[in-house]
């Protein structure tokens, strides 16, 4: 009996044989026909939301698609003109799209596939049981959660739909604009827009990635198409958390570390994955699974903020650019608002390349930086004196270098802001036409009187005194008299003065501007590129080139939709006597007359020019040029006030030349000359009359009583009475005629006139140089 009677560990070994498997059996049927069962109701569930919201669902069309999946923006930049960069324009974005599959690395591909969508090739833009599975791990709140979402959905969540919150509703409309999405794109189209549509977080650079091109070079500085295996798997497991695994991403100390070591992780499973769908051998794997991926980590790049490192550049270039597209696609009938191609210049993925010398730049910038700029108060608060300069390539027209002010701000006074030229007009509108014309020469004798305005005032020079004798056209523009220049530009005739400016780019206004334009009397005034551009004409032999900074655009597909030099034609504006004549004439400004503190401190170097003042000195000009170059400097306040430093314009314009020389040599080179072109035919103008008496006591002074200033015994432009040929030129230089020897030279301001008038004109109230 005992031995028939079983012991108590033989009946538990019993029990358990007997009892437990059918239990575990029982409870194992039980779960599975609750998680069925759940699994049923929530597939119903969701059929039935499916259903319901498929029916209300907006119907799309691929054109309704082709407004989320096309036209995304990808980075531009902009480049020096020795081809540097400047840097990428102004967004938050580094972007850069691929065209199709084969700029993509196979790797890559395999990598996607194996982990993120392994039936992507074969299915209709989802895959049921895939999301019937997500479904139930989320229901039983399961610690894995495999995902759902196909590439193509994936797709639909980066670009179509804006609500990125995790309901029935929203997750059934991704499911019904996957299916859709695949009705209407190739496979290829899907994958290639899907590439594209993928954010990374930061690159090293700090600038936010998007699209697996832009995150290549991003992240290891390699080519999308030339991606190895374990490159390829990282690239691909960020996709589950971009920020997670970015190992440049640290919004505190310590991040990059932590975020690196999860990326290799992720990096190692995606490498499994594809170990597992046989895309890789097990000696790849093997080999991949001990890349160093923090020894292959990208380094910052050359390519840097443009806006924060140069943000006038920045600015200008968006601005012409922006101009230049709008300008293309008006002459094709399209018409849009400037502001649209300021965001497409940003955001087109556009390579710009400038007309800007670096060195230059840089060296003329900080020159200006270094100068003390004279202040005084203003409606009660001290501001300083501000400089806009710009220096142009007279060849080309490509400008160099410029100065948008003193400092960083939104007004450029280079290329933006427009001020009264005062008399730095007179060889553009002036001597420059009468020469071409045949009206003078520049021993031309003109007699220096009083002359009248329209409104019966009367004109006067400068310092409000008058020769009362002629003198040689030469030594008028050296001086800068006001009374030839009026008399001149009524022989040319106003407006043909004005058809010549506008050959210069330069437009007057023409229902206000008229005579008195000859002293800088304009209504709506010109920015110192303008004049500059002018005066690199004359440099140039007579040849306009349009001022600009953009020398070429390529789009992002490397076609070049502008070319300066295929798409603009250079004008004849004067011919080369009497671009000749006019630059002999602009020589003596410089080595004899207003501007001669620019001579002396130019010495090797052949410098043209002509200085400006306008009424009460609030405006103060010089421009000049040499063979190669030519330069133009503005100083001022920004809002119009009678400078400090009257010379403060030919100061800026010597330490600015004297920068850019130092910086590139080779481009300014000393010893350079003008070459002479002839000269025109010596005009007569006025040698063949008598000026008019002056008063009792001496040269007539605008009405009052002068110092008796009378020209010197040798003036060689006072004709002789008894001479029979008054048309004959006279025998002396006129480069070498001096100012009256009973008073000083007169100066290029106008403190002691009256403001020009011409029947209409706004004046800034003086005369106007």
């Amino acid at each position: 009996m005992k031995d028939s009677q079983s012991s108590p560990s033989e009946k538990e070994t019993k029990w358990g044989k007997s009892k437990i498997v059918p239990v575990i059996k029982r409870v194992a049927l039980i779960l599975l026909a609750s998680v069925s069962i759940i699994a049923v109701a929530v597939i119903g569930v969701g059929t039935g939301v499916f259903s319901a919201f498929a029916k209300n669902a907006p119907v799309m069309t691929k054109k309704d698609y082709d407004k989320y999946l096309t036209g995304w923006s990808q980075t531009s930049y902009a480049y020096f003109r020795d081809n540097k960069p400047i840097g990428y324009m102004v967004t938050k974005t580094n972007s850069k799209l691929i065209k199709n599959l084969n700029q993509v690395s196979p790797n890559l591909i395999d990598a996607l596939i194996s982990t993120e969508d392994r039936e992507f090739w074969t299915h209709n833009g989802i895959v049921p049981k895939s999301i019937a599975r997500a479904a139930i791990q989320q229901v039983i709140g399961s610690d894995v959660q495999t995902g759902g979402s196909t590439l193509t959905q994936q797709l639909v969540k980066n670009k179509i739909l804006d609500d990125r919150s995790k309901n029935y509703e929203r997750k059934t409309m991704e499911i019904i604009d996957a299916i859709r999405l695949e009705k209407y794109y190739s496979k290829d189209e899907i994958l290639v827009k899907y590439l594209n549509s993928v954010e990374f977080g930061p690159d090293a650079d700090g600038k936010r990635m998007t699209g697996f091109a832009v995150a290549a070079k991003g992240l290891f500085n390699t080519d999308i198409k030339d991606l190895d295996i374990p490159q390829a798997a990282y690239l691909a497991g960020m996709v589950q958390s971009p920020y997670a695994y970015n190992p440049f991403y640290a919004p505190k100390d310590g991040d990059e570390e932590a975020h690196l070591k999860a990326g290799t992780a992720r990096m190692k499973y995606v490498l499994g994955k594809m170990l597992e769908n046989k895309v890789i051998t097990k000696e790849q794997y093997d080999e991949a699974i001990h890349y160093d991926v923090a020894k292959h980590l990208a380094k910052k790049s050359s390519f840097h903020n443009g806006f924060a490192d140069y943000p006038y550049i920045i600015n200008a270039v968006t601005k012409e650019a922006a101009q230049i597209l709008q300008e293309k696609d008006k002459k094709a009938g399209i018409d849009k608002p400037l502001e649209a191609y300021n965001q497409q210049v940003t955001n087109g993925g556009y390579k710009i390349y400038t007309t800007i010398d670096q060195k230059m730049y840089d060296a003329v910038n900080d020159a200006v930086a270094k100068m003390h700029m004279p202040s005084k108060k203003i409606n009660g608060k001290r501001v300083k004196e501000q400089v806009g300069a710009t220096l142009i390539d007279n060849k080309t027209g490509g400008i160099l270098a410029f100065v948008g002010g003193t400092h960083y701000d939104w007004l450029n006074r280079s290329l933006d802001t427009q001020r009264q030229p005062g008399s730095s007009i007179k060889p553009l509108l002036v001597y420059g036409p009468a020469l071409n014309e045949g009206i003078i020469s520049p021993t031309s004798q003109i007699v220096d009187e009083k002359i009248y305005k329209p409104d019966g005032s009367p004109y006067r020079n400068a310092n409000g005194k008058y020769h009362n004798a002629p003198v040689t056209a030469t030594y008028a523009l050296q001086w800068s008299l006001n009374i030839p220049a009026i008399k001149i530009i009524r022989k040319l005739g106003v407006e043909h003065g004005f058809e010549y400016l506008r050959k210069m780019d330069i437009n007057p206004n023409e229902k206000y501007d008229g005579e008195a334009s000859a002293l800088g009397g304009f209504h709506d005034g010109f920015s110192v590129t303008q004049m500059t551009g002018g005066y690199a004409m004359i440099a140039n032999n007579g040849v306009f080139n349009k001022p600009h900074l953009i020398d070429k655009i390529i789009d992002s597909e490397g076609h070049v939709v502008y070319d300066y030099a295929r798409d603009n034609k250079p004008v004849k504006v004067f011919s080369p006597a009497a671009v000749s004549d006019l630059r002999g004439m602009m020589r003596q400004v410089v080595a004899a007359g207003t501007a001669q503190m620019v001579g002396n401190a130019t010495s090797g170097y052949e410098v043209i020019g002509k200085t400006g003042t306008t009424s009460s000195e609030k405006d103060v000009w010089f421009i000049g040029a040499t063979p190669e170059i030519s330069l133009g400097v503005w100083t001022g306040f920004d809002q119009p006030a009678t400078v400090v430093v009257h010379d403060l314009s030919m100061m800026a314009w010597n330490r600015i030349f004297k920068a850019a020389a130092q910086a590139q040599p080779s481009m300014i080179p000393k010893g350079s000359k003008f070459k002479s072109e002839g000269s025109v035919p010596f005009q007569c103008f006025e040698c063949n009359r008598q000026p008019a008496q002056p008063q009792q006591g001496g040269q007539q002074s605008g009405g009052q009583q002068g110092g008796g200033a009378q020209p010197p015994a040798n003036n060689p432009a006072v004709p002789n009475p008894g001479q029979n040929n008054p048309a004959q030129p006279p025998s002396q230089n006129p480069g070498t005629q001096q100012p009256p020897s009973s008073s000083q030279p007169p100066t290029d301001n106008n403190n002691g006139g009256q403001g020009p008038s011409d029947g209409g004109g706004e004046q800034p109230g003086g005369i106007i140089q």
